[in-house]
């Protein structure tokens, strides 16, 4: 059976594939009847080749190919005609696939494929030598015929990854409040692998009783509170683009305008705070998280960035801050407003800087 494990989520594909070689039976059998191939380095001879050799004392065999058709989508563009060498491997490939045994299990493992090209919607290839022209199934036919398997393993999206979280706890027999959960998704984002390592540490930690808000806040990072810090280092070194980016990636993390400039202001406060403590002489960032009470990371990265601004700058920033906030509490476009603000600040750095 093949299977199409395309722009699947890392950790949904590992737990995949792990399934599928745990039902293959005895672990060390397993581990022979499974071989992994970089499809990159590999050719569709030998990946056929591997699909229809007999399983060695198990019911079936586990063949992974990783990368094999976004190797095919790059050589495929860089052909100039379905005459190039690329479409008679595909075309090996492409057939080859119906011939695959029911002891085979073949995933195949790709990032995306270009529906508008040949690979996913067929192509003819063109006759040469003995070899008449004809027609060749692209993985869509094949998709629809069931010859392939098309597995939807994508993240869940911001809105459905509460539900997930507290599908994985019940499955693991972890409680946990959903205030806890709500929390654990907004501080780690759509991050799977660290979604279910950080759900595992806080059982631990809990130890037995359900996990809470305040474990949350005491044993893990808050991801976003990372992202901002990356916008505000963009500012920092008068990098527009790159803090344009930070802002994008803020928002694909769902976060809220307001939300997003309020933890702008209170990095730039908390860059005003370090930047006094160490003026006065304390320069080791676990004293001064100790003093401010904040947390030694946010602290650390304001120690490092306090040093670009002056106090006239940062002050001048909050009065900016607080211009924006009361237009978006007015009524102003709130991504607009947040658009501009970012763009304003780099700017200023950058003429300061000339």
């Amino acid at each position: 059976m093949i299977h199409l494990l395309l722009g699947a989520d890392e950790y949904l594909s590992a737990e995949w594939l792990a399934a599928r070689k745990a039902a293959l039976g005895d672990p060390e059998m397993a581990s022979l009847n499974t071989t992994e191939l970089n499809g990159a380095q590999s050719n569709a001879a030998a990946i056929l080749g591997e699909a229809s050799m007999m399983p060695f004392l198990a019911p079936q065999r586990l063949v992974i190919v990783r990368g094999l058709l976004d190797n095919y989508e790059k050589r495929m563009a860089a052909s100039k005609n379905a005459e190039a060498a690329i479409y008679t491997e595909m075309a090996t490939f492409l057939d080859g696939l119906r011939g695959v045994p029911d002891s085979c299990i073949l995933a195949l493992v790709d990032n995306s494929v270009d529906k508008r090209r040949g690979l996913w919607k067929g192509y003819v290839l063109p006759a040469a030598g003995d070899r008449p022209e004809r027609r060749i199934d692209g993985l869509d036919a094949l998709i629809k015929a069931g010859v392939v398997h098309l597995e939807t393993l994508a993240a869940p999206d911001v809105k459905e990854l509460p539900g997930w979280l507290q599908r994985r706890a019940r499955h693991k027999n972890i409680a946990i409040e959903g205030a806890a959960v709500a929390l654990l998704c907004n501080f780690v984002g759509p991050n799977l692998r660290q979604l279910d390592n950080e759900l595992e540490k806080l059982s631990i930690y809990a130890d037995g009783r359900p996990i809470t808000p305040q474990d949350v806040r005491a044993m893990v990072a808050d991801a976003s509170e990372e992202m901002i810090w990356n916008l505000t280092d963009a500012l920092a070194q008068r990098q527009p683009a790159k803090a344009m980016q930070a802002l994008r990636d803020l928002r694909r993390n769902d976060q809220n305008p307001i939300y997003i400039l309020t933890m702008i202001a209170r990095q730039y406060r908390m860059l005003i705070e370090v930047k006094s403590l160490a003026g006065a002489g304390v320069t080791n960032h676990f004293d001064i998280a100790k003093a401010l009470g904040y947390a030694a990371f946010p602290v650390q990265k304001a120690l490092q960035l306090s040093h670009q601004y002056t106090f006239a700058e940062l002050e001048e920033t909050l009065e900016r801050l607080l211009e924006v906030d009361m237009a978006m509490k007015s009524g102003a476009d709130q991504d607009t407003e947040l658009d501009i603000l970012v763009a304003d600040l780099s700017v200023r750095r950058q003429k300061r800087a000339a």
